[in-house]
């Protein structure tokens, strides 16, 4: 069991047409119409007080508990979170039952844990899946987030997810989207046993959080370089999909695409790809490679591919996210040692300057420049509205999202090279990317205008 709107519905957002009714004979309609009358009839006198007694308010607040919550759209990355799903069998809270305050992080350690997982041993090279999930499914848990209830004067498990070892002195890494407003969290071992967790710190943006728990004979997972990830390795998830009762579930595939800018609700980030099944209570779990190492954090889905002529949404299989380790694991040290995580930003808006504009305004296509923070990075290294920059880093042809996603992915202090054209002439240039909030809202140079020659 897990929130649903972590599984989100495509990359568009574009609303349906709705679906036009087949054509039928008047005959068809007059037949049809006698009947729903009849049945209408008995169906009115069966349960019209039922119905009425629906909208009576309840003796105890009001409210409608029956009514159904909406489905929150997943159309991006970071999403908020829905009312608590209880445990099936459970009755549905109310939307104010969990007013117990969430969890509040640990203090931070200052000092980054030993990250000691071991590869396993691999005796069959021709099939090496045996070794892999018999030596590292100890490593891999099941994350219960708790809620408290007043109806019931007591915490019940509202979602659930997967996680993994990554200290031997109890560290755990998952979803934040798995923690988020937990007001207790436990951890399910693959021997059933539970351990309550203590949070150290998450981060919606980058959809990572850590936990520790005070347990020995951990086997933390090794984890692997994920810049080193190529399409068509084979990956296996192993996780908890549905909850605790199909915990520990192994899925095979491969890596279909190693850097997939995607945005969920306005935050774009860069996930490893994947076609190994991937479902409810996956998030947080681990994405394996065939030495028996983690190089993802499997994040989310796409269950929709498109929708038919009538509406109908065509289900999507085979498209499953992982955060890449590498970023991952920048975040968690940054939790572990400061509490917090540092926004790496250059002090610039930008926008996607496509050839379209670029034919129109007579410059080259880029990324242009809108506005630029006072005293930030962008500013220091010179540039100024209207600018368009035309390579970051070696790369050119960037949309402002794979932009972001590359700023995104550095480290604040690190040093970035663009290349960037105004007024007819390419300039080169260096900026040291800085704590973004650290920065100021004020602007200098106003606004782009798109009066790139000064005319």
């Amino acid at each position: 069991m897990e929130y649903p709107n972590y599984y989100f519905d495509g990359y568009n957002n574009t609303p349906q047409q709705e679906p036009k009714p087949p054509k039928r004979g008047i005959g068809g309609y007059v037949v049809t119409a006698i009947i729903f009358t009849i049945v209408g009839a008995l169906l009115a006198t069966i349960f019209m007080p039922a119905v009425l007694a629906s909208y009576m308010p309840s003796a105890d607040n009001g409210t409608n508990n029956n009514a159904p919550e909406p489905t929150p759209f997943f159309d991006g990355l970071i999403p908020q979170l829905p009312s608590a799903t209880p445990e099936p069998g459970k009755t549905a809270e109310p939307e104010d039952s969990n007013s117990a305050p969430a969890m509040t992080p640990i203090p931070p350690s200052g000092t980054m844990p030993q990250l000691d997982g071991v590869a396993p041993e691999i005796t069959n090279p021709s099939n090496p899946l045996l070794d892999i999930v018999d030596s590292i499914s100890e490593g891999v848990v099941g994350i219960i987030n708790y809620g408290y209830s007043e109806k019931y004067t007591r915490e019940l498990e509202f979602g659930s997810g997967s996680g993994f070892v990554i200290s031997s002195e109890g560290y755990i890494i998952t979803n934040a989207h798995v923690v988020e407003d937990a007001s207790k969290l436990g951890v399910m071992f693959v021997d059933g046993e539970e351990a309550e967790a203590q949070l150290v710190g998450y981060d919606k943006t980058f959809d990572v959080a850590v936990l520790k728990v005070d347990k020995t004979n951990l086997k933390p997972l090794k984890l692997g370089d994920s810049e080193a990830v190529r399409v068509g390795e084979f990956v296996i998830t192993i996780g908890d999909p549905t909850g605790r009762e199909l915990s520990g579930t192994t899925t095979f595939g491969i890596v279909s695409a190693t850097a997939r800018s995607v945005n969920i609700d306005g935050v774009t980030n860069v996930y490893i790809q994947t076609d190994a099944a991937v479902n409810p209570g996956n998030s947080g779990g681990p994405l394996i490679n065939m030495s028996g190492e983690v190089i993802g954090i499997v994040s989310a889905k796409t269950v929709t591919a498109s929708y038919d002529n009538y509406g109908n949404a065509i289900s999507a299989e085979g498209l499953g996210f992982a955060l890449p380790i590498d970023q991952a694991l920048k975040v968690a040290e940054q939790l572990i040692n400061e509490g917090r995580v540092l926004r790496p930003g250059i002090g610039v808006s930008v926008t996607t300057w496509g050839e379209m504009y670029a034919t129109t305004y007579g410059t080259p296509e880029g990324i242009l420049v809108a506005s630029v923070i006072k005293d930030g990075p962008g500013h220091k290294a010179g540039l100024e509205p209207n600018d368009i920059i035309v390579e970051i880093e070696g790369q050119s042809g960037m949309t402002q999202d794979e932009f972001v996603a590359l700023i995104r992915g550095k480290m604040v202090g690190d040093s970035i090279e663009i290349k960037y054209w105004r007024s007819g002439e390419y300039y080169t240039t260096s900026l040291v990317l800085a704590d973004l909030n650290s920065l100021g809202d004020e602007n200098v140079g106003g606004e782009a205008d798109y009066n790139f020659f000064g005319e």
